[in-house]
């Protein structure tokens, strides 16, 4: 059934670049990918696949196949273990072409790589240089999603990545790394301190930047919690006065069960002595 529903997919996708006139140099590549994807059990839709099992299962199954390879990233090492099963279930696999660049220097980083399979060639801005080879395990991008302040670069890339043969990458974007660090603001520090020595380390973290970020944030942090606390205040005292104004209404309620009580009884006594019977016993 899963060849089947391939074949169809890669028929599709032919008869859409016939359509469209798509060059054959291009019509070739595309065709080399599905044949690759196929090759290596990459085209199966692990979300369609999955789709049965509960949530629990399927993280389950995310972080025994996943986890290893996200603890090889540096600023994930020693993070707690609930944080890195959340980042395990929002890596997405993304494969490559030859010739395929993963990233262009210059570009805004909006996601970290993991190289699961292939190599990779950093180049220089002529893109025939080869500054370096990055393979299996080589991990890159994971500062710009943090964000950190004072980075020289201004979370940009910093060098063309472009793949030589088939790869496949793991893909984790910044917006998902950020929802689950808001959860773990602990963690989040740590991260951040180490994105902060690998900056150092390279000499692309201005200082001066980075210190006044935190000192504003720092002044923002207390501002915000004193905020809190005298939000806690007024939530205590509108309590207490809510509690007094039950208790108030309570013991109005009985005093004035008790005065109508008392007008009753009092209306039954008038009404007994002006009724005609009660007068010919009085004058009897």
């Amino acid at each position: 059934v899963a060849r089947v529903e391939f074949q169809n997919k890669m028929d599709g996708v032919k008869q859409y670049m016939s359509f469209r006139r798509v060059s054959k140099e291009l019509e070739a590549r595309v065709i080399r990918w599905f044949a690759y994807t196929w090759a290596n059990k990459q085209a199966i839709d692990e979300d369609r696949v999955l789709a049965a099992l509960p949530d629990k299962l399927k993280a389950e199954i995310a972080i025994h196949v996943h986890l290893d390879t996200l603890k090889q990233v540096r600023i994930f090492q020693d993070c707690e273990p609930g944080l890195l099963e959340e980042l395990v279930l929002k890596l997405r696999l993304q494969v490559f072409s030859p010739g395929d660049y993963i990233c262009r220097k210059g570009d805004i980083g909006k996601e970290m790589y993991i190289v699961k399979r292939g190599r990779l060639s950093v180049v220089a801005d002529d893109e025939s240089t080869v500054l370096a080879t990055l393979s299996a395990g080589a991990v890159f991008g994971e500062v710009s999603v943090l964000e950190i302040p004072g980075n020289k670069t201004g979370n940009r890339r910093t060098a063309n990545v472009r793949s030589i043969g088939y790869s496949d990458l793991f893909c984790l974007a910044k917006t998902d790394l950020w929802k689950a660090l808001a959860d773990y603001p602990d963690a989040r520090k740590s991260l951040l301190e180490r994105g902060c020595q690998i900056l150092r380390k390279d000499g692309l973290l201005d200082e001066e930047i980075f210190n006044l970020s935190q000192e504003h944030k720092e002044g923002m942090e207390e501002k915000l919690e004193r905020i809190e606390r005298t939000l806690e205040n007024l939530q205590m005292r509108f309590a207490r006065l809510m509690a007094d104004y039950v208790t108030h209404q309570t013991t109005v309620k009985q005093r004035l069960s008790k005065v109508e009580r008392r007008v009753d009884t009092q209306g039954a006594k008038r009404k007994r002595q002006q009724s005609p019977d009660f007068l010919l016993d009085v004058t009897a």
